[in-house]
């Protein structure tokens, strides 16, 4: 199995969760020239943002037509339309952005668990310095960001077997996924288990990580060097916590 030596206590527990709950590759399965921690040409640093959602939701600025809320200090997201929620800082330079995100199945209302999609270093080609110029246009509206240059992970399970990683232009049609596992249930949403991403950006070198096991992985030869993440969904109620961003330094 292609695993990521993982960086914290609670990274490791969260992956023998994982494994716990049946998470076993099922071919077709990427083999990439760095597979572990140790093995890449970066090295985590320091902090540069955090949020555990003990306060409120100042840091983030939501595009849709619902409202994220802080539920017992975690983000809940509740939403049968198109929902991005932005971290309002721009992100500049090597960083790894790490999050825990749980798609709830209860058996209620929202609680699809069809998508844990997420878009970093969005930026906008015709506003370079200000994201929210388009904001309101966008509106939630999926069709909408493929005005933006960004990269893309849709997440998918439940009625939504797919799972497609993009990079964004700033043109429309968006282009078609460089890599999927659509079907593929190795890399399909698991309901109410906790998932800690990390999303790395690095001289080019692009990833996205699920419980210690590169998933997507990208060497752009014309990379997004800066930008901002969102958190984006659709048909879905879930929880997100311990949002973190970290300097990326050369190994």
């Amino acid at each position: 199995m292609r695993t990521v030596t993982l960086i914290t206590v609670a990274m490791v527990v969260t992956a023998m969760a994982a494994g716990a709950q049946g998470f076993e590759p099922v071919q077709p399965f990427p083999i990439y020239e760095h597979e572990t921690v140790e093995d890449q040409p970066y090295t985590v640093g320091e902090i540069l943002h955090e949020d555990d959602f003990s306060g409120d939701l100042a840091n983030w600025v939501a595009e849709g037509d619902v409202e994220p809320r802080i539920n017992e200090g975690r983000m809940e997201l509740r939403t049968l339309t198109g929902l991005t929620v932005w971290f309002r800082e721009r992100l500049e330079g090597n960083v790894m952005i790490e999050y825990q995100r749980q798609a709830w199945a209860g058996g209620e209302e929202y609680d699809y668990v069809r998508d844990l999609n997420c878009f970093w270093q969005a930026h906008d080609p015709e506003h370079p310095d200000d994201l929210w110029a388009r904001s309101e246009w966008r509106g939630g509206s999926f069709p909408n960001y493929a005005t933006l240059k960004l990269y893309y992970v849709g997440y998918g399970g439940g009625n939504n077997t797919t799972c497609r990683f993009r990079r964004y232009t700033g043109e429309s049609p968006p282009p078609e996924p460089l890599q999927n596992y659509d079907g593929n249930p190795h890399y399909l949403i698991v309901p109410t288990h906790t998932y800690t991403f990390q999303l790395v950006y690095f001289n080019g070198l692009v990833q996205f990580i699920r419980d210690g096991e590169i998933i997507f992985e990208l060497n752009d030869p014309d990379p997004h060097e800066s930008g901002h993440f969102g958190f984006r969904t659709v048909r879905n109620h879930e929880f997100i916590d311990n949002f973190r961003v970290y300097r990326l330094e050369p190994r």
